[in-house]
């Protein structure tokens, strides 16, 4: 099964906040088979005519005419011929995400089996948390218990917050969340790269006491030493994983005190590097939880990865609801939870079906 035509789609959708642009990937091939890849560079995809570029000057004419094989080992060798040239991170691994799922879900098509089952699925359920946008201190405890209870109300017992750059008047509105929320809750706190290290020391020193079950990325992630001195020194769980593409990186990470990694198959090179970081993290006694920030293709993905690894619990954005059905009826947002899990999808590849006007129909318009 050959490659004969890859489609880099930058999207415009609205999220039940505001518009959002996303980056969608279709990969059609000479035996009529049609399979879809998504990228995220950790809030949809900022730049997606960036990541269209990639893939229609460098990833395209690369793969076209090739094989079909397992997803993201036909895409290594790209990989390697434009490291030192393109890279391997940021706006390249993207891009590469995309394409490598793409190639997976055909994979699976192919086989008649979904991407999870060919991996060896030890669950067809996930357990989630729900990530909150608004900063914490934008408003009371009970205003975000508010946000959050039509996900408590279908069993979900983790939720992650956002600290903004007032963060002392954050962890006050935190204090009082967390004990609203009680202890069968898991709190995690999402810190965006936004502190330096001695903001990070003071946000570590507040949560120390309240049961808090990661922190995430405190700091910009390139800055590894500080890193390594936040981790030292506190007590709290560190988490980064939106920030690193490469199962090398990952290794880094682990290396510099973090004990909470985050894979997501639409960051760091598709479903099959996903599950390496996973298992890298369970062999190295760290929690693997699972990033989310994209479509219903994304979310296929990255379930699809926890399905079939040690990930735990997979992110699920609340206000991504709107974008979570697929175009026959696949569910896979806030109605499809029941006891705080999702299912798996159980279709061949992805199990995600889309229309064929669905790239043009959500289209970036110039």
């Amino acid at each position: 099964m050959k490659i004969t035509e890859i489609t880099a789609a930058p999207l415009l959708r609205s999220s039940a906040n505001q518009p959002m642009t996303f980056f969608v990937v279709r990969v059609a091939t000479d035996e009529g088979l049609v399979g879809y890849g998504e990228a995220c560079d950790c809030f949809g995809v900022s730049h997606p005519t960036v990541l269209a570029t990639i893939v229609d000057d460098v990833l395209a004419p690369a793969l076209l005419g090739t094989e079909v094989g397992a997803g993201g080992p036909v895409v290594e060798p790209v990989v390697h011929a434009t490291r030192r040239t393109l890279g391997a991170g940021t706006v390249a691994a993207q891009a590469r995400s995309a394409v490598a799922i793409a190639l997976t879900d055909l994979a699976g098509q192919a086989a008649g089996r979904s991407v999870s089952d060919a991996a060896g699925r030890v669950r067809d359920s996930v357990r989630v948390y729900v990530g909150s946008s608004p900063f914490l201190e934008s408003g009371p405890a009970t205003q975000h218990l508010d946000r959050l209870a039509p996900a408590l109300e279908r069993g979900v017992d983790m939720v992650k917050m956002r600290i903004g750059q007032d963060w002392r008047a954050a962890l006050r509105v935190l204090a009082e969340l967390r004990g609203l929320l009680g202890d069968a809750v898991e709190v995690a706190v999402d810190a965006s790269e936004f502190f330096t290290l001695a903001d990070a020391l003071g946000i570590a020193d507040g949560l120390a006491g309240l049961d808090i079950a990661w922190l995430e990325e405190p700091l910009p992630y390139e800055q590894r030493p500080a890193i390594a001195e936040l981790a030292r020194r506190t007590r709290v769980p560190l988490a980064y994983g939106e920030h690193l593409f490469t199962l090398g990186e990952a290794a880094e990470a682990l290396d510099g005190g973090i004990t909470v990694v985050q894979p997501d198959a639409s960051i760091c090179g598709g479903i099959e590097p996903a599950r390496a970081i996973a298992g890298l993290a369970a062999a190295r006694g760290a929690r693997a939880v699972g990033h989310l920030h994209g479509g219903v293709i994304s979310m296929a993905a990255n379930l699809h990865v926890a399905a079939s690894t040690a990930v735990d619990v997979l992110e699920f954005p609340v206000h991504l609801d709107p974008l979570l059905t697929d175009d026959a009826g696949l569910a896979l947002g806030l109605s499809a939870i029941v006891d705080g899990r999702l299912p798996v999808p159980t279709g061949p590849g992805l199990g995600v079906t889309l229309a064929p006007d669905f790239l043009d129909r959500w289209a970036l318009r110039s």
